[in-house]
This record gives structure tokens, C-alpha cells and sequence, in this order.
């Protein structure tokens, strides 16, 4: 039997036109065993197209994967939720495929870039902005601003990067987006993640000569992909919530299929990576910061806190996808490899483990190879991920505000791991010489998480 091709070409119109006649027409094989003909590595496939290029960031994953779930096993007018949407790729891809989407982030950041990926703007709205830019120009020229005016940047060497001139050029940019929101709402969300895909360039390349210059060609590019996306997308149904995957704001067996990228554990602070974003946009950081699940911030004195911690915490968001999915219905779930104290955390066989106890049956695990420069972590790149499929077959028994039910699922996990790491410590020392005594020694700081649990699966900031 044929196996499905790499999709060289592109992306979006290849591998959906693909799996529509060449699965669901020519092949008589389920959706299951489908997917074992895809080649999940996506070695040279087009990955950015249309909004998705609209602003960077960090560890999202490929718009290949959703669709692929989405047109396996969806039909046109159902409902598709990613509980940790990020920068909005499964509702991109639902919104090209006919189908409504519902997405969740606790980051307001990433559900402002979800929503204006997803909506459109007509040309005239789009017309509007090159008087915008005459404008700013010549405010900027006046230059009258007052270090009065200017944010209070943090306190770390990035703020280096921002001259007072440079702030006030940022600061004038963010008047003027201003005095557009009263008038036109989506023209207003759309001019603000200009601005933070203006300062994400800034940082990302250490430069910020011509700032305007920067906002202007990224309008541009913004604005070519927008009218592109038009004539693409299709009117469907889009809710976006800024919310916790762990209490999802969502009804009961609404959804027919869930397709979601979690945090790693221990990867990766994405309230510092969107900071300086959130600053300038007036969204409050340090509430993500407490609430962000697996934050690298978290535990600094002992990681393996951070691991009970995050186990709870995707618990309680995998009780909550059982509860808003339908029966019978998929949930695939991306995640990769991360590491604690030389310690491997193969998250993936946790999801595995804890998916038994509340109502899911697991499927099938597929690995796939990433680029290594599409994916970086605080502690260095990884090649690799797995995408885990499993299918709601009864209600979980134990709800997700029910911390006796998390307490006992995430001991069991931290015991098992507990045991792996005393059979085989050192699993994830990256080349490095580690003493047996410094590993040894992490034999007592899981103990200490274990004793913990009860008191670290509660959630924070509540």
C-alpha cells in the first residue's frame, strides 16, 4: 500500500487534498490505521503560510499536525478545541477546513495573536493604516515625548537593548495603534501584534535602528498574507478564551476532537519570552508567570517539585478534555522529551499512564523527528516529540477540582518515576560526567516531592 507523500510543495492544499482522495476515497483503511502512512517528520514541507507567519513563537508546533487529525477525523461544521492554543495553528487550520474551533490559553498574549490570525480584515480596514504610518512618522519627528511616558522596563540585560530613543519611537507607535481601538476593534488588534511582532524582531536580532521601518514591513507582510487568508478561510465559529486548561470555560461533550501542544515541563518560561511583548501590549506577566504550567521559574531549589507539580497540573487539564469531549472522540496530544537534574522526563508516558484513570483509552503513540531549529528550550534543542492519541471511552471518575483523585494518580507517577531513576539514574546527562553521589543525591529530592504532592498539586494563584 502506498504511503502518503512528504507534501515538498507546501503545506496546506497538498496534505488535506491528499488525505480527502487518496485516504477517504481510494483507500479503504480507517482513519486509525492512516495514520500510520503519514511521514509525521514533515522533513520539507512548507510550515509558515498564510497567517501563520504573522509573529514568532517559541515551541509551537507544525500546522501539518492538526490538519492531519482534523481531516482524518472530523467532517466540515464540527467542533476541534486546543486547550493550550498558543498562537493559534489548530484554529487556523479548523478555520481552512470548514470547521468551528474553540481556543484556550492562560497567556492573553497568545489568544489576541490567535484571534487576529484568525479574523479578517477587508481592505478598506487594511487602507486605513497607511495614513497610520504618515502619522507616526511625523510624530515621531516632533519626538516631544517625556521619560515620564515611557515604561519601566524589567530589570534584565534585554532592557539593554532599548535606547530611550527607541522607547519613545515604540511608545509613540503604541499612541497611535491606541486612538483606533474605540473605532474598529480588529484593526486595533491586528495594529498591536504588529507591534509585538515588532519587538520580538528587535530582540531576536538586536537591532532596532529604524523601529518604524521594522512596524511598517512587518504591516506589509502582514497585510499580503491577510489578503491571502481571505480568500482561503471560511466563516466558521471561533471562540476564543482566555482561560486555564485546567477549568475549561467550555460545555460538557461539546467538542469532536481535541489537538494540543502542552507546555514541557522544565523547557522553557514563556513569560519571559513574551515579556517585553505583554509590557508594551499592557497584559500583566506576573499572572501568567504564577499560573503557567511546567514554568522553568517554578522550584528553583528542588525540580522534581516542579515535576508533581506539573503532572497535577496536566491532570487536571487531560480530566478536563475528557469532560468537554464527546464520546467516542480523539484527543492527540503533542509533547516531547525534557529533562530535571540529568534526569529524562519522558512526559509522553506519563500522559499514557495517567489517560487510564480518567476515562481514555490510549491508541497509538507516533514519533516524529523535528527540525532543530524550529523548537528551543532553556535547556537546549531536542530532535524529537510524540504525539499521543487517545479516545474518550466513559467520563473520568475523579473531577479536576478534586485534589484527593490528583494527589493519589500523580504519587503513583512519582513512585514510578522514583523507581526508574534508582534503576538507571543519569538518564539525560548530555554528555556530561556526573558523580554517582550527585546523582545518588537525586533519589532524595524526588523523595522530598513525593512527601509534597498534596501540597504542590494545588493550583497556584487561587
Amino acid at each position: 500500500m502506498e504511503s502518503i507523500i512528504e507534501f515538498k510543495k507546501g503545506g496546506q492544499a497538498d496534505l488535506g487534498s491528499y488525505i480527502d482522495k487518496k485516504i477517504k476515497s481510494n483507500m479503504n483503511i480507517s482513519p486509525i490505521q492512516s495514520l500510520d502512512k503519514i511521514k509525521w517528520d514533515f522533513k520539507d514541507s512548507q510550515t509558515q503560510y498564510l497567517t501563520h507567519k504573522y509573529h514568532s513563537y517559541p515551541a509551537r508546533f507544525i500546522p501539518q499536525i492538526p490538519r492531519a487529525f482534523i481531516q482524518l477525523f472530523t467532517k466540515e461544521g464540527d467542533t476541534i478545541l486546543d486547550p493550550f492554543c498558543g498562537c493559534g495553528t489548530t484554529l487556523v487550520e479548523s478555520t481552512l477546513l470548514k470547521r468551528h474551533s474553540i481556543g484556550n490559553d492562560f497567556n492573553p498574549l497568545a489568544t489576541l495573536l490567535s484571534k487576529v490570525k484568525t479574523t479578517s480584515l477587508s481592505d478598506q480596514q487594511l487602507i486605513k493604516i497607511d495614513s497610520l504610518i504618515k502619522l507616526i512618522e511625523a510624530r515621531i519627528k516632533k519626538n516631544n515625548l517625556k521619560e515620564s511616558d515611557l515604561p519601566e522596563l524589567p530589570s534584565r540585560n534585554i532592557s539593554k537593548l532599548f535606547s530611550k530613543e527607541m522607547l519613545k519611537e515604540l511608545q509613540v507607535i503604541k499612541n497611535i495603534v491606541k486612538t483606533v481601538e474605540a473605532e474598529d476593534k480588529n484593526l486595533h488588534n491586528y495594529l498591536l501584534i504588529a507591534l509585538s511582532a515588532t519587538i520580538r524582531a528587535i530582540i531576536e536580532s538586536e537591532n532596532g535602528d529604524n523601529i518604524l521601518g521594522i512596524f511598517e514591513r512587518k504591516l506589509n507582510q502582514m497585510n499580503n498574507l491577510m489578503r491571502e487568508y481571505r480568500e482561503t478561510a471560511h466563516k466558521t465559529d471561533i471562540k476564543l478564551i482566555n482561560g486555564d486548561a485546567r477549568k475549561l470555560d467550555i460545555s460538557s461533550e461539546s467538542v469532536d476532537l481535541i489537538v494540543t501542544s502542552p507546555p514541557y515541563v522544565n523547557a522553557l518560561d514563556y513569560y519571559r519570552v513574551h515579556m517585553y511583548n505583554m509590557l508594551w501590549l499592557g497584559m500583566d506577566y506576573n499572572e501568567f508567570k504564577i499560573n503557567e504550567i511546567g514554568g522553568h521559574s517554578h522550584f528553583l531549589a528542588n525540580r522534581f517539585r516542579l515535576l508533581a507539580e506539573y503532572l497535577g497540573d496536566m491532570l487536571r487539564a487531560m480530566i478536563e478534555m475528557n469532560r468537554v469531549l464527546k464520546d467516542g472522540k480523539y484527543c492527540a496530544i503533542v509533547v516531547g522529551n525534557s529533562s530535571i537534574d540529568y534526569e529524562m522526563i519522558e512526559s509522553y508516558k506519563h500522559f499514557i499512564s495517567m489517560a487510564k484513570y480518567i476515562g481514555f483509552e490510549h491508541i497509538k503513540t507516533i514519533f516524529r523527528n523535528i527540525n532543530k531549529s524550529s523548537k528551543y528550550f532553556v535547556n537546549g534543542k531536542i530532535d524529537d516529540e510524540y504525539i499521543v492519541v487517545l479516545r474518550k471511552i466513559k467520563n473520568s471518575e475523579g473531577l479536576a477540582s478534586d485534589e484527593d483523585f490528583i494527589a493519589k494518580i500523580v504519587l503513583k507517577e512519582m513512585q514510578n518515576f522514583r523507581s526508574k531513576v534508582e534503576k538507571k539514574p543519569g538518564s539525560s546527562t548530555r554528555g556530561k560526567e556526573v558523580s554517582a553521589k550527585r546523582l545518588k543525591y537525586n533519589l532524595v529530592k524526588i523523595d522530598e516531592a513525593i512527601e509534597k504532592i498534596n501540597k504542590d498539586i494545588k493550583i497556584k494563584g487561587n
